[in-house]
């Protein structure tokens, strides 16, 4: 009689189980329906509710055990009390806002509770699930006296995992997309690489439409082979048969199945149908009646049977979880967060890599930064990893009786079987999808194949079927591209070209790497480098933007490649490999990779020193290739103690290369601002050039008249400059109208004309130049092209120079970026945006937040240039200005003297003013020199020209030399108001005015005696009178083209050289 009402009170208690369970389950979806955020612990639990009350379902009721009904009723307290908490603090729909708000705030302080509740109910189901295992292993079975229909889901797997909420949602929505139709079946097919999770997405689906909706039955099929399928069929036969039933043979027992279904609603699971070729009709084991059909499969061929949802990787939030679950380790730590996320992206967010991942971490107990440098070499280890209770098992050939457990160089294998057709054998596609591995991941081109084919002799064995009376066979490749894309290996579609162009997971290609063996692996890499060197050398015509960045990323992984797998017999730069790494470190040069392209010349340089000799053309040849990427690169000093050394070895030889070496070194002298011997070395070899027929007119000479422009702009002679540069013009544009180089180096001239627009202040028309070379350069480079972002900074100039400061700001923003990233924070050029975008900072008023910037550059700079650069003396003027302008003065006068006393007074430049002539004697020394630098290299109205006069008249004013200060206010003046009379004169239409009263005192009568000459009606009166007088002027500013013919002809109208006028020491100013 006790043993009845123990089996009572379990029938009872579990029914009161599934009744606060139900609401349990309602409440949590009442608040999901009302956000995506849930409690991490409140999610666990709303996924392990349907499995423990699946388990307590299943249990047998007429069960006469004690210790089961003690599970049952502490299960229900445990539930009970969760259902009295959720209620409590949980919002519902129906909640007013101040109430779901406050409500919102409590369940933080919840969360500690909600973990308990999770722990006890994993351990109430475990118990139970242990306890059916013993019962069935010690209790025959008894046959039902009827069908006893239930579902046969796999047992859910004891280790957590993540649900995939929007993919589940994605399910739903193909299901309920569906019109109804009489006796028609719904069927979606989930599709993805191996590893994706389709399985386990399948599974959770399945659980949750048993527990949602228990009018349908779900039941699950392996779908692997026919064999698999029909096995499953018979098994779900034979436990659902009445005792009287009985079967004569398989398709008997799919009959009873289906009879059965044909009256029920249904949803059946088709797991792995893998082989849709191999296994044709599966339509056969499709019952009649009302249901639903969810196929998973890694064939493109199986999304034709219904509505297709594609599988790719975890988003960030699901596979951060994943790898938090499996590593229990806290991503919220310093460091660990962004750790995590490279983790994922190393591993293209692919579930079953993470799980591996996260199973090696937690084994070996690493820190997450630490796995990341483990991982390239232990990536076998890593991918080869599972724990005890793996979910991911499948039976290999559909017969086995046991499943076998499945990581990432497993799965895949399963799939590569399936590759070869009658007419490409097996290891052709392998070979191909292992050639692929050691490129780029992404837009493997059929080009590259197609390219190697034609040009390369003898023809590679592997390559032989792909060629039709010699020619390339696009079909044939087409055939195996297809065959690899519907085995879900690589993902495909049309490259730019229009051809054929495949991709790979990353974690694919790991796989296809470490599945060959070490010593055919060289032979690989070697290979897929001839494959790139022969495609980057052919002739093909113009390159998309686009191709171009597949073709650098292919670079990368190959060179990576090849220094992760070192080979002994080829060394990149050395023997066969020599040219292929000049090809590279050019194309990396013309690119803006400039440190690859560094270190592949580097090579080669040390295989020519050591193969010909340090005088041999070939090593001087590589010797200025290398210098070169030293100076894009920023080492200037390495790149000047190379050339200069190459210079000595060629001083008693005069030829091409000799001129070639003095250019590559004039170039390094201009970058360390020595323009003056850079002018030299350009001219002399401009000289050399002229006499050297066949280059005399070549696009290198062409650059030489560009680079000696750009010096002659420095050195303060700009209508020279000028002509040099419309001469580089001419010849790009004579050399070759349509070629790439010569349009880029167009739009390079013009963005020089435009640096001489903007040294004469006229930055509307600066803006107007830059911003077309650089829309030029971003359609022929990228965006974020060093080149391109060189004139996009000094387009932010011209807005800056505007009082376009937000415009300007932005753009700096970016080039700033832009350079980091690619060049490096140290390099000048990232230097030199960040200088810009201090400037525009400090004269937005943001004082301290420009100091911090300069002080930071200065520093930079110091190491980089050396105290002497321009560019170096320009920020201690900003920095010294900055604490100025914060009232910081004995501060600024102290850290320029400090500076001063650094350089130890090299020159003339820095020869402070004894300390009893002055307060600021380190100040007046920097600012005094800055004015002449700026009057010799900017027009006289120029902004940068006038803040620097304007510094110094503060400082004057401060220590009380009104003498100077008034001087140096009236040159501002005057120069504010040559600028009014310049717009004045360049007015259309407006004729010619007299110059005012006032305005000719200023000219004329000025304690300065300049004279500013313009082709107005009074200003040649004026100009006339003083040539012919021989009154004083001190300095004559031309102001327009006009007025220097004018000034030219007058003088030769009197039979006088320009030289004998009477303007002191000579200083004419051409400002026009």
């Amino acid at each position: 009689m006790a043993e009845a009402l123990v089996a009572v009170s379990i029938s009872a208690s579990i029914l009161q189980i599934v009744d606060v369970t139900a609401k349990v389950t309602q409440r949590i979806n009442d608040f999901c329906s009302t956000t995506d955020e849930m409690p991490k612990a409140l999610q666990s639990i709303h996924t392990q509710l349907p499995f423990l009350l699946e388990t307590c379902q299943n249990l047998d009721t007429g069960d006469e055990s004690e210790n089961v009904l003690a599970i049952i009723k502490g299960c229900h307290r445990e539930i009970e009390d969760l259902y009295k908490t959720v209620n409590k603090i949980l919002p519902g729909p129906g909640d007013p806002k101040l109430s779901r708000a406050f409500k919102a705030l409590k369940s933080i302080h919840y969360q500690e509770k909600f973990d308990h509740a999770l722990r006890k109910i994993e351990h109430f189901k475990t118990d139970l699930i242990l306890h059916c295992c013993q019962k069935t292993s010690d209790t025959p079975s008894r046959a039902a006296p009827g069908p006893k229909v239930s579902h046969n889901l796999p047992t859910m797997p004891m280790v957590s995992s993540v649900h995939r909420r929007k993919l589940l949602r994605e399910l739903d929505r193909k299901f309920s997309d569906y019109e109804y139709e009489d006796g028609a079946h719904k069927i979606v097919v989930l599709l993805g690489m191996g590893g994706q999770g389709k399985s386990r997405l399948a599974l959770d689906f399945g659980r949750r439409v048993s527990v949602e909706t228990e009018s349908t039955l779900v039941l699950w099929f392996d779908a692997t082979t026919k064999q698999s399928m029909t096995r499953a069929f018979e098994d779900l036969a034979d436990r659902w048969k009445s005792r009287q039933r009985r079967f004569t043979n398989s398709d008997s027992r799919i009959t009873y199945v289906n009879e059965i279904l044909a009256e029920r609603k249904w949803l059946i699971i088709f797991d792995n149908y893998d082989h849709p070729d191999e296994f044709t009709d599966l339509c056969t084991f499709i019952p009649p009646g009302d249901g639903s059909i969810l196929i998973t499969s890694r064939h493109a061929d199986a999304g034709l049977l219904g509505k297709l949802v594609r599988m790719s990787g975890m988003d960030e939030g699901e596979g951060l979880e994943l790898l938090r679950l499996r590593t229990e380790q806290n991503l919220e730590e310093p460091g660990n967060r962004a750790a995590a996320i490279q983790v994922l992206h190393t591993l293209g967010y692919l579930p079953l890599a993470i799980d591996q991942a996260g199973a090696y971490i937690r084994q070996q107990t690493l820190p997450l930064p630490l796995f990341l440098q483990l991982y390239e070499s232990q990536r076998e280890m890593v991918l080869n990893q599972k724990h005890v209770y793996w979910d991911y098992k499948k039976k290999l050939n559909g017969e086995a009786k046991t499943e076998t457990s499945l990581g990432v160089l497993t799965t895949w294998e399963l799939s590569i079987q399936q590759v070869g057709s009658s007419r490409i054998t097996t290891g052709v596609v392998e070979h191909i999808l292992t050639i692929a591995a050691f490129l780029g991941h992404v837009e493997i081109s059929e080009s590259l194949f197609r390219e190697y084919a034609q040009r390369t002799r003898p023809l590679p064995e592997w390559l032989v079927c792909f060629m039709t009376n010699g020619d390339w066979d696009p079909h044939t490749y087409r055939d195996v591209v297809s065959k690899l894309l519907r085995l879900s290996l690589a993902q495909g579609r049309n490259s730019i070209n229009g051809e054929c162009a495949l991709s790979l997971h990353p974690v694919i290609k790991d796989w296809l790497q470490l599945r060959i063996s070490e010593t055919d692996r060289p032979a690989v890499i070697m290979e897929a480098i001839n494959i790139l060197a022969n495609y980057i050398d052919a002739n093909i015509q113009e390159r998309s933007l686009q191709e171009v960045r597949s073709l650098l990323g292919h670079l990368d992984a190959c060179m990576s490649s090849h220094r992760r797998f070192p080979n002994g017999t080829h060394r990149l730069g050395f023997g066969k490999l020599r040219k292929h790494a000049i090809t590279f470190s050019a194309f990396y040069m013309s690119h803006g990779r400039y440190r690859e392209a560094e270190e592949g010349f580097l090579a080669v340089l040390g295989h020519d020193i050591q193969e010909y000799g340090h005088k041999h053309a070939h090593t001087f040849q590589t010797l200025r290739q290398l210098a070169d990427a030293f100076v894009h690169g920023g080492k200037y000093l390495q790149a000047h103690d190379l050339l200069s050394k190459a210079l000595l070895d060629k001083k008693d030889e005069v030829n091409v290369e000799l001129l070639h070496t003095m250019s590559a070194l004039a170039g390094v002298y201009a970058k360390l601002d020595r323009q003056a011997e850079a002018e030299k070395y350009y001219e002399a070899a401009l000289k050399g050039y002229s006499v050297q027929k066949d280059i005399a007119q070549s696009r290198e000479v062409y650059q030489l008249y560009e680079r000696l422009a750009e010096v002659k702009r420095f050195l303060g002679k700009h209508t020279a400059a000028e002509s040099l540069y419309m001469v580089a013009h001419r010849g790009y544009e004579a050399e070759c109208p349509y070629d790439e180089d010569a349009t880029l180096d167009m739009l390079r001239t013009a963005g020089g004309l435009a640096n001489l627009l903007m040294t004469r202040g006229r930055y509307e028309e600066a803006e107007t130049a830059y911003r077309k070379a650089w829309q030029g350069y971003k359609k022929h480079l990228g965006s974020d092209h060093p080149k391109t972002t060189v004139m996009l900074t000094n387009l932010a100039i011209s807005c800056r120079g505007q009082g376009r400061f937000e415009d300007a700001e932005s753009y700096f923003e970016e080039s700033v970026k832009i350079f980091q990233k690619s060049l490096g924070p140290d390099h000048p050029d990232s230097l030199r945006a960040l200088m810009n975008l201090s400037i525009c900072i400090d004269k937005q008023g943001q004082y301290k937040e420009a100091e911090v910037k300069y002080r930071e550059i200065l520093k930079g700079r110091e190491k980089k240039l050396g105290l002497n650069h321009t560019h170096t003396r320009r920020t201690i003027e900003r920095l010294a200005h900055m604490l100025w302008m914060q009232g910081h003065h004995d501060e600024a006068e102290t850290l320029v003297r400090k500076i001063l006393n650094r350089i130890g007074r090299p020159s003339s430049e820095y020869q402070v003013t004894p300390t009893g002539q002055g307060k600021f004697p380190a100040l007046i020394t920097l600012y005094t020199e800055a004015r002449k630098r700026d009057q010799c290299k900017l027009a006289l109205d120029h902004v940068d020209a006038l803040e620097t006069c304007e510094c110094l008249r503060q400082i004057y004013v401060e220590q009380g030399d009104h003498d100077k200060a008034k001087e140096v206010t009236e040159q501002i003046q005057n120069a504010k108001d040559g600028k009014k009379l310049k717009k004045e004169e360049e007015k259309p239409n407006q004729g010619h005015k007299s110059l005012s009263p006032t305005l000719t005192k200023n000219y004329m009568e000025g304690s300065t005696q300049v004279m500013i000459a313009t082709t107005s009606p009074a200003s040649l009166h004026s100009l006339s009178t003083r040539l012919h007088t021989n009154l004083p002027v001190t300095r004559l500013v031309i102001v327009s083209t006009g007025a220097l013919l004018l000034y030219i002809w007058l003088h030769r109208s009197m039979k006088l050289p320009i030289s004998q006028s009477n303007v002191q020491k000579q200083e004419l100013v051409y400002a026009g």
